[in-house]
């Protein structure tokens, strides 16, 4: 995000276009952004290889998840819903993380199904 001539652009297209043609308010996310964040994180830990799930509670945009699962990403979900969602992402389902508090019968019967990892 930056300023040119006085206009706010996110990415290299004004929120004035954006505002425009979706309305508002409205959600922009960086493609860029995102993608040199998990960049940088996977370079910094690269010597221990961790599995890096991605909170599907602080996003549970689709093509956020979708992009999320380029870059090689597991997903930390606490319900079913979120678990689903995950999946609908085609985030590797070795790389899912069913963690929290406060499970139904029905959720943990499902994730220890699909041998989904329980925290």
């Amino acid at each position: 995000m930056n300023y040119r001539n006085k206009n706010f652009f996110i990415e290299n297209v004004s929120a004035e276009k954006i505002a425009k043609k979706y309305g508002t308010p409205t959600y922009c996310y960086s493609y860029n952004k995102i993608r040199n964040n998990i960049v940088n994180f996977k370079k910094y830990f690269k010597s221990i290889d961790p599995l890096i799930c991605f909170s599907v509670k602080s996003n549970n945009n689709l093509n956020i998840l979708k992009n999320i699962k380029k870059f090689g990403l597991g997903a930390d979900v606490v319900s079913q819903g979120e678990l689903m969602k995950a999946l609908k992402a085609g985030i590797n389902s070795k790389k899912i993380v069913f963690s929290g508090v406060g499970k139904t019968t029905e959720e943990l019967e499902f994730a220890i199904k699909k041998e989904y990892f329980i925290n």
